[in-house]
């Protein structure tokens, strides 16, 4: 499933190719067929990210939400495109770019109200200038049952856009290990956690993909790695920093990864 940053990059490109523009709308799938309808040749006015929800907002006030799912991806074409798949639900088009939507478990047009139904279950995203951290340790916390901190990061109602890769990355950088109950997490971690989170998931909507490592860091002999690979501990054999065989643990039906020495 993409991450957070990965919407904001693609709502970042649905900008730089829509926004101010009079866009065709179709659905050769048939299945968003009516919705086209009422969005063709209408002025795309912005795409706007928060978690792993991607909102378009068109002329009209009419509003068409999106969540990709684990299979559901944008598929953008310059120039002339070819002729659309059978699977595509929404086909977006100018005479300079066109963009196919195939497999999104949601594509449908909703109401202001509908929209900030959606945002109202969903935690702060790390990745907006809005987003506030005192409220994600407040969905920390409000749990009255301790769970894993590894199980929380994936819980969109306590932080939005976090997925396996970020939670893998960043609880290695923040010294934590997945295991560690929420209840043992101190504020000033949770807030170290928040930085180490903000500045991975932006990195990757700068970049178009998720990059955690620094090229420029030494890498430790027995970890076997090339200078320049992106990731410290997720689906590596050994700490990048350490050399100690990582520890693989399955939580929240995904694999988690840790090193022994380096989370506490």
């Amino acid at each position: 499933m993409p991450e957070g940053n990965t919407i904001h990059w693609l709502a970042r490109r649905h900008n730089r190719d829509y926004a101010g523009r009079r866009v065709r709308v179709s659905s050769p799938q048939g299945r968003f067929s009516k919705e086209a309808k009422k969005l063709d040749r209408r002025v795309f006015l912005e795409a706007e990210a928060y978690g792993k929800h991607l909102f378009h907002h068109w002329q009209g006030k009419r509003i068409v939400h999106v969540h990709l799912g684990m299979a559901g991806w944008f598929y953008r074409f310059a120039g002339n495109a070819p002729a659309p798949r059978p699977s595509v639900r929404m086909r977006l088009s100018t005479r300079e770019v066109t963009t196919d939507l195939i497999g999104p478990p949601a594509c449908e047009i909703v109401t202001a109200s509908e929209r900030l139904e959606i945002l109202a279950r969903l935690g702060p995203d790390p990745i907006r200038d809005d987003a506030d951290p005192a409220i994600a340790w407040e969905n920390l916390r409000r749990r009255r049952e301790p769970r894993p901190i590894g199980d929380a990061l994936l819980d969109q109602r306590v932080l939005a856009g976090v997925g396996n890769i970020y939670r893998n990355e960043a609880l290695y950088l923040a010294g934590i290990d997945p295991r560690r109950s929420t209840r043992r997490i101190r504020k000033a971690e949770w807030e170290n956690l928040w930085y180490i989170l903000r500045r991975l998931m932006r990195r990757g909507v700068a970049r178009g993909r998720v990059v955690s490592a620094d090229p420029a860091e030494a890498i430790h002999p027995l970890a076997s790695r090339r200078p320049g690979e992106d990731f410290y501990v997720y689906r590596q054999a050994r700490c990048r920093r350490c050399g100690s065989p990582l520890r693989e643990i399955p939580l929240s039906g995904r694999r988690m990864f840790a090193c022994p020495r380096c989370q506490t």
